[in-house]
């Protein structure tokens, strides 16, 4: 990330997007930023910097996140000096989610600018990047547990979830989100984990949760995409063709309701694509992944609980229930005897995170659970 301690002052502003009472703070959030595929701008996108002064006009955006592909393919040294000194003509901090491009010298940037995946709080919202470009697009082994770790300890008492990361990683070929036209498929494994591992854990919180990906710009690719179901909103956007290309102001106010301004690149109306909640596409995702659902066909319901859960499966077996809470100590254990109902009692534990694991001599799987 690249943070620029630079303090603007603005003595006179009078505009139409002035920031009003209910406006607790904004921030932008632009993928591709390089721009256009095959040319290699000094900095960034040239129509992008032309809107650093817009940016500048708006006193309430206080950050920028980038979501990905911020420099051109095989980058150097020089590469990134340009973009950090674009960055303090900006002048206020900007945060970096990796994409593919800017990984492909990831020594170089983990020199300069240190961890790929990390979190921070502003104003009691819980901001989270991630790096799929560790995994082949997987959120898997170490990233993975800081992201539950993360969310595990700090959802409860925080209010919006923004997530950030470079590659759209809830398209599949065969769900719902294949009208997207991404930029690149680079790097992608033959699976990924998003909606088995990734999504399960955000999906029931109490919170709002939003998340961005930057891999769309290229002349072949979606200008801008917007979904929403249950509590999370999936967002992608990016830059680079001339048609369509834009970036996006996230405004959150004095109620932490979150709105948009969808900022057009390629024509001096910086309205012409509309509103970004225009674009909504998918508003119900049941039928993707059946979240509380594992290998052995069993169902836990309610979920969130609160004073009981059923545990529910297809075919009558004899299975143990453990539960466990997010330190991976044993809270309960209970025998289920070849039922296909078992209800099990939760007055006597407190309201939180818990692992659900479900055994038999053969095979083992595990439910995740909110305790309201």
């Amino acid at each position: 990330m690249k943070l620029n301690i630079t303090i603007v002052i603005f003595l006179f502003w009078i505009s139409s997007y002035a920031q009003t009472d209910s406006v607790l703070y904004s921030f932008f959030v632009a993928g591709h930023t390089y721009g256009k595929p095959g040319v290699n701008n000094e900095g960034f996108h040239p129509p992008f910097k032309q809107k650093f002064d817009f940016i500048q006009s708006r006193p309430e955006i206080v950050f920028g996140v980038l979501t990905g592909d911020i420099v051109f393919p095989n980058p150097i040294a020089q590469d990134w000096d340009e973009i950090d000194a674009d960055i303090d003509n900006l002048g206020i901090p900007v945060y970096f989610a990796v994409g593919n491009h800017d990984m492909e010298n990831r020594p170089l940037f983990e020199s300069r600018y240190g961890i790929t995946y990390y979190n921070f709080i502003y104003q009691n919202d819980l901001f989270i990047v991630l790096d799929p470009n560790i995994d082949e697009w997987n959120i898997s082994g170490e990233q993975l547990q800081f992201l539950q770790d993360v969310v595990n300890e700090n959802a409860p008492t925080t209010n919006n979830i923004f997530v950030f990361f470079h590659q759209i990683l809830w398209r599949e070929s065969n769900n719902q989100f294949n009208y997207i036209h991404w930029n690149s498929n680079a790097g992608r494994g033959d699976s990924v984990n998003f909606w088995t591992e990734v999504e399960p854990i955000f999906r029931y919180l109490p919170n709002n949760v939003i998340m961005f990906a930057g891999d769309l710009g290229a002349s072949w690719s979606t200008n801008v995409t917007y979904d929403h179901y249950d509590n999370i909103t999936l967002i992608a956007s990016g830059m680079g063709d001339e048609n369509g290309e834009n970036f996006i102001v996230v405004n959150v106010d004095s109620s932490k309701s979150v709105y948009y301004d969808l900022i057009c690149l390629s024509d001096a109306n910086i309205n012409c694509l509309g509103a970004l909640t225009d674009y909504l596409v998918v508003s119900e995702v049941a039928d993707i992944e059946p979240v509380a659902k594992n290998s052995f066909n069993t169902y836990i319901y309610p979920n969130p609980a609160r004073s009981t859960i059923t545990v529910s499966q297809e075919v009558s077996s004899s299975n143990t229930i453990q539960l466990y809470n997010t330190q991976g100590a044993l809270i309960l254990e209970e025998k289920f005897n070849k039922k296909l109902k078992h209800s099990i009692n939760l007055d006597h534990i407190p309201k939180g995170f818990y692992i659900v694991k479900i055994l038999n001599n053969l095979n083992q799987s595990t439910i995740k659970l909110i305790k309201e």
